[in-house]
């Protein structure tokens, strides 16, 4: 068995607008991370060490990327930084969704835009940062497709130019 490392190149990550997830365009990152707020405990036989139980999670992301145009009539259909802020200062629930793998791994939730800011240096692109808040426990699923055959191998893929294909050996 091989292990290949997957490359942060093959996770999109995607906002809800009006009921249709976009993806926000140009991003360099998008890393979720999951925490715990811990309640000390304490008992006879911890002898002086610290002990304590996991109670309320959460989740944050924090999004890099550079900044493209995305309102209505730039024909591009992504979301950047100025819809973000948008969302952010209109104070928007957002549906969020990060794609790896082309759905292989599938991560969602809803959150909320806590902050965000661009660098507009001289020489050099637009950038912009946004932190992001979990609502809730964030979902796993995949966009994975099954087959139930006697075919020993099969494989199911979608090609760029979306075209599902069904191979069976």
């Amino acid at each position: 068995m091989s292990f290949l490392p997957i490359k942060g190149s093959e996770s999109m990550f995607y906002i809800m607008k009006n009921d249709v997830y976009f993806p926000v365009g140009c991003l360099t990152s998008s890393p979720i991370a999951d925490d715990v707020e811990m309640l000390p405990t304490t008992t006879r036989q911890n002898e002086g060490w610290k002990t304590s139980f996991p109670t309320n999670q959460g989740y944050s992301i924090e999004l890099s990327g550079l900044m493209v145009m995305d309102d209505d009539d730039s024909g591009n259909e992504v979301l950047s930084y100025r819809e973000l802020r948008r969302f952010k200062r209109d104070k928007v629930l957002i549906d969020w969704e990060r794609r790896t793998l082309n759905g292989y791994y599938i991560d969602r939730g809803k959150a909320w835009i806590t902050t965000i800011s661009d660098s507009d240096e001289a020489d050099g692109f637009i950038t912009f940062n946004a932190s992001l808040v979990g609502q809730g426990a964030p979902i796993e699923d995949n966009a994975r497709i099954y087959v139930l055959g006697n075919v020993p191998k099969t494989e199911i893929y979608t090609h760029p130019d979306e075209i599902t294909v069904i191979k069976t050996e």
